[in-house]
């Protein structure tokens, strides 16, 4: 199995709780997906305008070889369903000691998370 560690930074300070209760229901109903934390955490950045996050921590069940192609469906499957997701500012994944937004995830980072 392999852990993977993503971050929702959210521009409003929204019912975190909640939201974090979906974010685990939806990412956990995927198939890939052996078991998924999410802890809601109050932030108040004033100049960078993020008021709350989410850090959500999910083990995902992988055959020999086949890592990147489930995280390619994660990834998929988090585009999804993050329009639902008021105030969304961004979606942070953690490649080893960088913290990469979602949408600059490039075949690389995949690497080196698959590497661990």
């Amino acid at each position: 199995m392999a852990e993977i560690n993503l971050r929702f930074e959210f521009s409003q300070d929204n019912d975190l709780n909640q939201v974090a209760e979906m974010l685990e229901k939806r990412i956990g109903q995927l198939q890939m997906v052996n078991e998924v934390e999410s802890v809601p955490e109050k932030m108040k950045l004033t100049g960078v305008e993020v008021a709350s996050a989410i850090g959500v921590t999910i083990l995902v069940v992988r055959s020999s070889g086949e890592l990147i192609g489930e995280i390619r469906k994660l990834i998929t499957e988090i585009k999804k369903f993050s329009s639902d997701l008021h105030d969304l500012k961004n979606i942070f994944f953690d490649v080893g000691d960088q913290r990469v937004k979602l949408e600059d995830l490039d075949d690389e980072h995949l690497r080196r998370m698959e590497q661990g």
